[in-house]
C-alpha cells in the first residue's frame, strides 16, 4: 500500500517535500526547463501546512504553464512593479494633472492659462472625492452618488465639474483603461435653478445714473458692446477710434487675473479661430465715450481705459464688483435675502442685453455671433460673410435717454 501511495506522488507534476518542521515544499519544473520552488509574490520561500495545500498550489502552476500565462519568478515581480506605476498614472488626481497639462484644442494649443487654473480648482475641490481612485474604481453608481450630494449645494458648479469628469474619462477610454464612461451627460447639465435675466432698459438706466462715474463706459462697452469684463479691462485709449459720429471699439486682448500666477494677459481665442474683432458703439453713446477719455484716461496711446487700483497692472475684480453691486442695488437687480444676496442680473447679463437688443434690431444669426464674439458653431456658417451693418445696427438699439441726454435713433 505504501509502495502503491509513493509511486502515486511519483507520477504527479512537481514534487512535495515534507519538512523537518512538519510543513510541505512545494518544487516544479517551469516553461523555461529551470526548477523553481514555491515562494510568495515579494519572493519569501513558501511552505504548506499541509500537502494538499501544496498540490493545490503545484496544480495552479501546472495550468498557468498549459494557458501560456506562466512567468519567472523574476518576471512577476517586475510585472507587479508596472503595475503599480500603472495603477499610481492612473490615480484619478494624477491621471487629471496629466489631462490638463497635455489638452490641445483644434489648433494644438495648450488650454489657457485661466482654463487649466479653472479646472485644476474644479479637481482639487468638487471632485477631490475621487483623488485617490483608480479611474477603474469611479464607477457609475459612485458618480451619481457624488453628483446627487454636490448639486445639493452647488448645482452650476456640479454640472461643470460632472462636464470636466466626463472630459477626462472619454479621454480614459481612448487609452483603453476603460470601456463605458460613469458620467452620464445628463449631470453635466445640472443648474442652480436661479433666473437670471438682462437688465431692462429702465434698470439699465438706473444704473448707469447710480455707478460711479469712471465706470459709466464698463456698463456701456458691456451692454451695447457685448464685450467682457476681461475685455474692457484690457482696453487701451489706441483701441477706441472715431468713425465719423460714433467710436469703434478694437477688442483683441483680455486680461485675467488667475491666483498665484498674477495678471494673464493674451489674444482672444474662440473654439475654431481667433475672435479678434471691432464694435461699433452708438452715435448716442459717443458723449458718454469723449467724456470718459477726458476725465478718466491718460493722454498716452497706451493708457488704459480703466485705470487699476494702485500697484496692480488691471483693474481686479473686487474694485469693479463693489461699484458694480451698488449700481445693481439702486436698480433693484441685487437684493438681500435671508440667505445672503441675490443677483436677479449679473455682470454677463449685459453681454445678454446687448444681444437680444442687438439681434431685436434685425441683425442677422451670423451679424450678432460676429458682434458677440462667438465662434461658428455650423460648418455651412463659415461660408456666410457678415453684411457690415454694425454700425447701422448699433444705432437701431435702444439707448436710455437719461445717459448722455441724448436718445438714439
Amino acid at each position: 500500500m505504501a509502495q502503491k501511495e509513493q509511486r502515486k506522488r511519483s507520477s504527479a507534476w512537481g514534487t512535495i517535500r515534507a519538512l523537518p518542521s512538519g510543513r510541505f515544499q512545494a518544487r516544479y519544473i517551469g516553461a523555461d526547463g529551470k526548477q523553481y520552488s514555491a515562494k510568495t509574490a515579494q519572493g519569501v520561500s513558501l511552505t504548506f501546512g499541509t500537502r494538499t495545500d501544496a498540490r493545490a498550489w503545484l496544480n495552479k502552476k501546472q495550468r498557468e504553464i498549459a494557458d501560456g500565462s506562466w512567468e519567472t519568478p523574476e518576471e512577476s515581480v517586475k510585472r507587479r512593479v508596472r503595475e503599480a506605476e500603472q495603477a499610481k498614472a492612473h490615480r484619478f488626481a494624477t491621471y487629471a494633472e496629466s489631462w490638463i497639462s497635455e489638452r490641445r484644442n483644434k489648433r494644438g494649443e495648450p488650454l489657457s492659462v485661466k482654463t487649466a487654473y479653472d479646472y485644476r480648482l474644479q479637481v482639487k475641490n468638487g471632485l477631490a472625492c475621487f483623488a485617490d481612485d483608480s479611474i477603474t474604481e469611479i464607477t457609475a453608481a459612485r458618480v451619481r452618488a457624488w453628483h446627487a450630494e454636490r448639486s445639493a449645494k452647488a448645482a452650476t458648479a456640479a454640472g461643470n465639474e460632472a462636464r470636466l469628469l466626463r472630459a477626462i474619462m472619454n479621454t480614459a477610454i481612448i487609452d483603453e483603461i476603460i470601456t463605458k464612461n460613469p458620467v452620464d451627460s445628463a449631470l453635466a447639465m445640472s443648474k442652480t435653478g436661479i433666473k437670471h435675466r438682462p437688465p431692462t432698459m429702465a434698470e439699465l438706466a438706473t444704473m448707469l445714473e447710480a455707478i460711479e462715474p469712471r465706470f459709466k463706459l464698463a456698463i456701456l462697452l458691456g451692454a451695447y458692446g457685448g464685450l467682457r469684463l476681461s475685455e474692457w479691462r484690457a482696453l487701451r485709449r489706441c483701441d477706441l477710434r472715431k468713425e465719423g459720429e460714433r467710436y469703434v471699439v478694437h477688442v483683441h486682448r483680455q486680461a485675467q487675473h488667475v491666483s498665484s500666477q498674477g495678471w494673464v494677459v493674451g489674444k482672444l481665442k474662440g473654439k475654431d479661430d481667433d475672435v479678434e474683432r471691432e464694435v461699433s458703439l452708438p452715435i448716442a453713446a459717443t458723449p458718454d465715450v469723449e467724456e470718459h477719455l477726458r476725465a478718466h484716461v491718460g493722454r498716452a496711446r497706451t493708457a488704459l481705459l480703466f485705470a487699476p487700483g494702485e500697484g496692480s497692472e488691471f483693474l481686479h475684480n473686487a474694485q469693479w464688483n463693489s461699484r458694480w453691486n451698488q449700481a445693481r442695488e439702486a436698480a433693484g437687480l441685487r437684493v438681500r435675502t435671508e440667505d445672503g444676496w441675490e443677483s436677479i442680473s449679473r455682470e454677463h447679463d449685459l453681454r445678454a442685453f446687448a444681444g437680444t437688443m442687438h439681434a431685436q434690431t434685425g441683425a442677422t444669426l451670423r451679424e450678432t455671433m460676429a458682434f458677440l464674439g462667438h465662434s461658428t458653431t455650423v460648418a455651412a456658417m463659415t461660408y456666410q460673410k457678415t453684411t457690415g451693418r454694425d454700425a447701422e445696427l448699433a444705432d437701431r438699439m435702444p439707448f436710455p435717454a437719461s445717459s448722455s441726454g441724448t436718445k438714439g435713433s
